[in-house]
């Protein structure tokens, strides 16, 4: 069983420690206020713990102001793996194609960078090794289909 709970989303660092620490968590949903403890943060980089994160739900729950002012940049560059999640959709009026948006807005990424935020999400999967290749090997053909050349 892998351990994936939910925290720091609408609560502090202290609870992504606990998942962390208490929990075994190699994943966590949401996870965003990790930004504000910088131990945390190099915790969750030495460990390889993985961030889901959902800019709309965390916008639409009010722990972010706005799209702006998310926390998701600040993630990456302390080094923190992150996936780009939905949280609800039906709730939050969203889907994955518009949470990639917002992250390629975010992060300043292109079609490229796309692609390797995505194929991030398939490593840091429970997927089998094969799975995981045949998701790698088709985010790279649809990348190369849609890249124009440099």
């Amino acid at each position: 069983m892998h351990s994936v709970p939910h925290a720091g989303e609408t609560t502090g660092p202290e609870s992504v420690w606990e998942a962390v620490r208490d929990l075994g968590a190699e994943r966590v949903e949401h996870g965003i206020a990790a930004v504000r403890d910088p131990a945390l943060l190099a915790h969750l980089v030495e460990h390889g713990v993985v961030l889901d994160v959902c800019p709309t739900s965390d916008v639409a729950l009010g722990v972010v102001p706005s799209l702006a002012e998310h926390p998701l940049p600040a993630l990456v560059a302390a080094g923190v793996r992150v996936t780009v999640a939905t949280d609800d959709p039906p709730m939050f009026g969203t889907d994955l194609g518009r949470e990639y948006a917002i992250a390629a807005d975010l992060l300043g990424l292109d079609e490229a960078g796309l692609a390797d935020l995505a194929r991030s999400a398939v490593d840091a999967s429970f997927a089998p090794d094969a799975t995981k290749a045949a998701l790698r090997a088709e985010i790279s053909a649809y990348a190369a289909r849609t890249t124009p050349p440099a």
